[in-house]
C-alpha cells in the first residue's frame, strides 16, 4: 500500500540553505553539506532523519527544531545512526523519537561536523513533519468481478490512528470514510465504528472496470494508507427468442415486435430483465427502430413502423454485465397503399365493352406477376361480382398512375362493373368505384 499525506509542505527537497558564518577551513576542504532534514516519511515515528554528504566522514549531526515563524528552540536531537550510504554520504536517523507537545510541521536547522574538523550550520529546505498517522488494515472489496446476478460490490476494511505525542495505536473510531469507486468519480460514504471497522455497498453500473480506494476523514492534517482494488464486470451471453419470424401490415400503421430476451447464467438460459431490446430496419433509403425494455420476465414489445417490407433485426444490445445477442431476422411484410382512378366501361358493337383507368401505386410499380386488374360485372352493383377479364397495366409515371384497358364481351345487356386490383403482401387491395352500362 502506498502512503499518501495531505500536508501542503513539500517532504523532501534536493537541498538545504546555509545559514551559519561560512566555516574556517583550507581551500582544499569542504564543509559538509546537508542534502534534507525531516522525517522517515512516517509522520507518527518521531524520528527525525538527515541525509547528508562531506568530503570526510562526518561525525557529529545535531537537529535543532523550532515552530514555524518561532525562533524559540522546542527540541533538540544529536544521537543519530546511520542507516544508508556511507559516513561521508549517507542517511542518519534519530535513535529516539521525539515527544513534542503540539501537531505541526517544525522547521528544521542541522549543525554538521566532519572528520576534518569542518563545520555547517543549515536550515533544511523541507520541515519535520510530525503529525498522526491512519493505517488501513484488512481493506477487502467482494466480488472483484461482478457479474449480471452479483451487481453489488461489498467494500471493508479497518482504520487505527497513531499519535507522534505519545506513540500509541488506537482506532479510528466514529470517523468518516470516503470511498471512490469504479462508477467513474461516484462516491459513497461509510462511519467507522468504535474499532475503526467501516463497511458499505454500492451497486456497480459502469460499463468499464476501475478502482475502488477508501480515504479516512481525519480532523487534522496527516498521512494514511491508501489502498486500490480493481474492480471488472463480467459480462455473460445473451440471446432473443421472437415470438414469430414474420410480421404484416398495411402502409402506415406499425407492427408490433415482441418476444423474450434470456441472459446466460449459472449454466441454463434464464429470463433477462431490464436490458434494452433493439428492432432495426436499416437500407440506403431509410430506417426504422424500436427499443424497448424488458420487464421481469424477460418480455418484451415495441412498435415499429415501416415505410416499406423488409427484414428487421432484432438482438439484445450490450451493456455492464451483458454481451450483445446474435441478431435474429424478422420478416416484415407492408403493404403499401394502391388505388384505381378514372374507371370508364363504354360499349362498342356486338356487345363489346372497352373498360380503362389507371393504377395507383405510389413510388414504384408492382412486378408484373403482380401488377394485374380484374374487371369484374355486378347485376345489381353489390353482390355476386365475378371477373370477366384481366388485364395489365403498363409502367406509369407514380403521379399519373400506370393505364390498363380492356376489351371483352358483356355478359349482359345491362349491369354494373368495377376494376379490382389483388394486390400482394407488398400492395394492399384497391377497387374503382362501380359504373353502369346497358347496352344500346
Amino acid at each position: 500500500m502506498r502512503r499518501r499525506s495531505m500536508l501542503l509542505a513539500c517532504a523532501s527537497v534536493a537541498g538545504g540553505l546555509l545559514l551559519g558564518p561560512v566555516p574556517t577551513a583550507s581551500a582544499a576542504t569542504t564543509a559538509p553539506e546537508l542534502v534534507v532534514a525531516g522525517g522517515t516519511g512516517e509522520q507518527s515515528t518521531g524520528l527525525v532523519s538527515v541525509t547528508a554528504r562531506s568530503d570526510s566522514a562526518i561525525t557529529s549531526i545535531t537537529a535543532h527544531l523550532y515552530a514555524e515563524g518561532s525562533s524559540e528552540e522546542v527540541a533538540t536531537v544529536s544521537e543519530f545512526v546511520l542507516g544508508s550510504g556511507s559516513e561521508s554520504d549517507g542517511r542518519w536517523t534519530a535513535t529516539t523519537p521525539l515527544r513534542l507537545a503540539e501537531l505541526g510541521t517544525y522547521r528544521v536547522v542541522v549543525d554538521l561536523t566532519d572528520a576534518d574538523g569542518d563545520t555547517s550550520t543549515t536550515q533544511s529546505a523541507a520541515g519535520f513533519d510530525y503529525w498522526r498517522t491512519a493505517d488501513l488494515h484488512d481493506f477487502e472489496v467482494t466480488p472483484e468481478h461482478p457479474d449480471h446476478s452479483h451487481q453489488q460490490v461489498s467494500v471493508s476494511g479497518r482504520y487505527t490512528i497513531t499519535d507522534p505525542r505519545t506513540g500509541e495505536t488506537a482506532p479510528a473510531a466514529d470517523s468518516a470514510v470516503e470511498i471512490a469507486t469504479s462508477n467513474t468519480g461516484e462516491t459513497v460514504s461509510a462511519s467507522t465504528d468504535a474499532d475503526g471497522r467501516f463497511s458499505t455497498a454500492y451497486t456497480h453500473t459502469y460499463d468499464g472496470g476501475g478502482s475502488v480506494s477508501p480515504w479516512l476523514q481525519l480532523a487534522a492534517p496527516g498521512s494514511q494508507d491508501g489502498a486500490t482494488v480493481y474492480v471488472s464486470p463480467v459480462r455473460s451471453d445473451t440471446r432473443v427468442l421472437l415470438d414469430t419470424d414474420e410480421l404484416s401490415t398495411v402502409e402506415g400503421e406499425p407492427v408490433t415486435v415482441s418476444g423474450r430476451a434470456e441472459v446466460w447464467i449459472d449454466d441454463d438460459w434464464r429470463p433477462l430483465a431490464g436490458a434494452t431490446v433493439r428492432a432495426l430496419w436499416s437500407t440506403e433509403s431509410g430506417a426504422a427502430a424500436v427499443r424497448p425494455v424488458t420487464d421481469s420476465e424477460g418480455r418484451f414489445s415495441g412498435e415499429l413502423l415501416m415505410p416499406r417490407s423488409g427484414t428487421v433485426q432484432v438482438n439484445v444490445l450490450s451493456g455492464t454485465y451483458l454481451i450483445a445477442s446474435a441478431e435474429e431476422p424478422l420478416r416484415v411484410s407492408v403493404a403499401r397503399t394502391t388505388s384505381i382512378g378514372s374507371f370508364a366501361v363504354t360499349a362498342g358493337t356486338n356487345s363489346r365493352l372497352t373498360a380503362q383507368g389507371r393504377l395507383y401505386t405510389g413510388e414504384s410499380t408492382p412486378p408484373e406477376d403482380v401488377r394485374k386488374v380484374q374487371i369484374q360485372y355486378s347485376a345489381d352493383g353489390a353482390t355476386g361480382w365475378t371477373t370477366v377479364t384481366t388485364v395489365v397495366p403498363g409502367f406509369g409515371d407514380p403521379e399519373e398512375g400506370s393505364l390498363f384497358q380492356g376489351t371483352f364481351t358483356a355478359p349482359a345487356g345491362q349491369g354494373h362493373y368495377r376494376a379490382y386490383f389483388a394486390g400482394s403482401a407488398d400492395w394492399q387491395t384497391a377497387y374503382s368505384e362501380p359504373v353502369f352500362v346497358q347496352l344500346p
